[in-house]
């Protein structure tokens, strides 16, 4: 391809006869050089144009590549999240049933416990008020034995009353009446 200088460097060898008049190439050649300086700037700049739209094209492609990448990693890292919230999740949801289990399990037993202790208190119970019965009726029994033998021990031993004093006045008064009585009674027999 031809430059500008090319053009403008070019000379022509003169022909001996009928030739080209030298003004009339001359001011074509430098109509040409004009025209085909203005065709070259033009060409560079568009070839600057075009390589600056080149370059914004590669990083717009860039950005794309980069916006796209992000988005397929937000869309993993959202699947990913999600995924790990529903295992997270039911993690939990298993731990809190086995938690369950094993507290009902646990309360089961608690209480299974307790009602056997409950029924063993009872059988101590019933057992304690079974023995304390016979206690109390043995007692009853040794307590009617020792009353029959205090009563039994009274009856057979002589009373020993001993009399105050105004009773022994009394008394003697009365074996007097008595006495006065049963001779009164005696004479009027034997009359």
């Amino acid at each position: 391809m031809l430059s500008p200088v090319d053009i403008q460097n070019k000379e022509f060898k003169k022909a001996k006869m009928g030739g080209y008049n030298i003004a009339e190439v001359n001011e074509f050649l430098d109509e040409v050089l004009e025209g085909y300086q203005q065709l070259t700037k033009e060409n560079y700049e568009l070839k600057d144009k075009l390589n600056m739209l080149n370059e914004n094209i590669q990083y717009y492609r860039t950005m794309e590549a980069t916006i796209q990448n992000a988005l397929v990693l937000a869309e993993k890292t959202a699947q990913d999240t999600k995924t790990l919230a529903y295992e997270k999740a039911d993690q939990i949801k298993k731990e809190a049933e086995q938690k369950a289990e094993s507290t009902l399990e646990q309360a089961k037993q608690d209480i299974y416990a307790l009602s056997n202790k409950r029924e063993e208190l009872k059988k101590q119970f019933l057992a304690m008020k079974v023995q304390i019965k016979q206690m109390l009726q043995a007692q009853l029994e040794i307590l009617e034995q020792q009353n029959i033998t205090m009563m039994t021990d009274e009856i057979s031993s002589p009373i020993k009353y001993e009399r105050t004093a105004d009773e022994e006045a009394a008394a003697t008064s009365e074996d007097d009446d008595t006495f006065f009585t049963k001779e009164f009674t005696l004479l009027s027999d034997e009359a």
